[in-house]
């Protein structure tokens, strides 16, 4: 590694000014018409960045900034995210970065120009099947077939939710451009990120209030969020640019 100043590296856009409403202003290290988005940065601030606790107030004060410069770019660019806390040794690193992915950034840019990210998530809380609600005084017979018929009745409500959602599914990928599935915590039948052009976002919202109806009445919500820069599909192997 160089000596010279040390880089905070934040997105990949369109080497052209843009006026950021950001204090320090990062600024723009171009080749051809590709720009990465810097700031001179410490390094010992990003030192033990992977062993960071994910409370650290640091860490989250470091994800803050990261993802306000990434927006400010977005308001008036597309972007390429770059993985957050990505530092290089200087001006000629930078270069690098953008020469060894140019063609790849360059088309990706492309495709996510006039889209936005919208995070949809889907959540049932089934009740619990042990309750006995109204049980005093049943025989324990009686008691076998109010419980069969509380299993029936949440398994349909479960088939109902599910068959909602994948219409849901199946509806809001008519107006994305791409989609990302994310991994889904216990309770929750649908965590997908849609890649959507702004001119087909009322479209997609207006399914996601219609299907939301159904499925509230399901026992299930649906919230979404965002909108975002791309993250979830910056698909660039941008790597480590090597030390010239």
């Amino acid at each position: 590694m160089s000596t010279g100043n040390w880089l905070r590296a934040y997105a990949i856009t369109r080497n052209r000014p843009s006026v950021l409403d950001i204090d320090p202003a990062p600024r723009l290290i171009g080749y051809r018409d590709l720009g990465v988005v810097v700031s001179e940065v410490a390094p010992a601030r990003f030192d033990r960045i992977d062993t960071l606790d994910p409370v650290d107030g640091t860490l989250a004060e470091l994800a803050r900034d990261h993802d306000a410069v990434v927006r400010a770019v977005f308001r008036s660019e597309p972007v390429l995210p770059l993985r957050f806390g990505t530092v290089l040794d200087g001006e000629d690193a930078a270069r690098r970065l953008l020469v060894a992915a140019y063609d790849q950034a360059r088309d990706c840019l492309d495709e996510v120009a006039g889209h936005r990210e919208w995070g949809v998530r889907v959540r049932h809380t089934e009740p619990a099947a042990t309750s006995r609600p109204g049980s005093a005084g049943l025989t324990g017979t009686q008691y076998l077939v109010r419980r069969r018929e509380r299993l029936k009745a949440i398994q349909r409500a479960r088939e109902d939710v599910a068959g909602a959602a994948g219409r849901l599914e199946e509806a809001l990928r008519r107006h994305a451009a791409d989609r990302m599935e994310r991994t889904r915590p216990h309770g929750v039948l649908v965590k997908t990120a849609y890649l959507v052009e702004t001119g087909r976002e009322a479209g997609f919202h207006a399914e996601v209030e219609w299907f939301a109806r159904e499925l509230r009445a399901a026992g299930a919500t649906v919230e979404t969020s965002g909108p975002w820069p791309p993250y979830s599909f910056t698909d660039v192997e941008f790597g480590a640019p090597a030390d010239g």
